[in-house]
């Protein structure tokens, strides 16, 4: 009888060892779709699958989404003449908290609100900050954490050139 209670604990644990590896590589596969979401001027803002995108996913409350603001704000215009779209996309968190931090901020780039959570849902975000790398559709790169000036520019590099 304990014989078969290890053989079992060690089979369940195998079988969510493969469960973990297989969802984790499923979740580098999202596939993007279009998708609009409301700006901090409440205009509908579409996100296009196709081209070079990247989504910054942040809330005020985060400090390391705090510490890569400057860096997403520095690198928005040279990305955007490369034809690389950057959207931050606030989760889940008022419009006038929103509004407020990126006044304070002097933020340049679009920022967009994702205040269902919908979109952080469906690319499983689970760490804040995130951030996807998404060519013609598909999510090629995620970056969990903080991410620098010079990190964006090295991936962007790697995953769209």
């Amino acid at each position: 009888m304990k014989r078969i209670t290890q053989l079992s604990l060690v089979l369940l644990l195998g079988l969510a060892i493969v469960y973990a590896i297989f969802s984790n590589v499923s979740q580098q596969q999202v596939l993007a779709k279009d998708v609009t979401l409301h700006s901090l001027t409440g205009e509908g803002q579409t996100i296009s699958a196709s081209g070079n995108v990247i989504l910054n996913f942040w809330a005020t409350y985060c400090p390391p989404c705090e510490r890569e603001m400057p860096a997403l704000n520095a690198v928005y215009s040279n990305l955007q003449a490369k034809s690389v779209q950057l959207y931050a996309i606030n989760v889940e968190e008022p419009t006038k908290i929103v509004n407020q931090y990126v006044k304070n901020k002097d933020l340049d780039f679009p920022i967009l609100l994702d205040r269902s959570g919908e979109l952080k849902d469906a690319y499983a975000i689970t760490t804040l900050p995130t951030t996807l790398f998404i060519r013609d559709g598909e999510v090629v790169h995620t970056v969990k954490g903080e991410i620098t000036e010079p990190e964006i520019y090295e991936l962007t590099k790697k995953y769209f050139n």
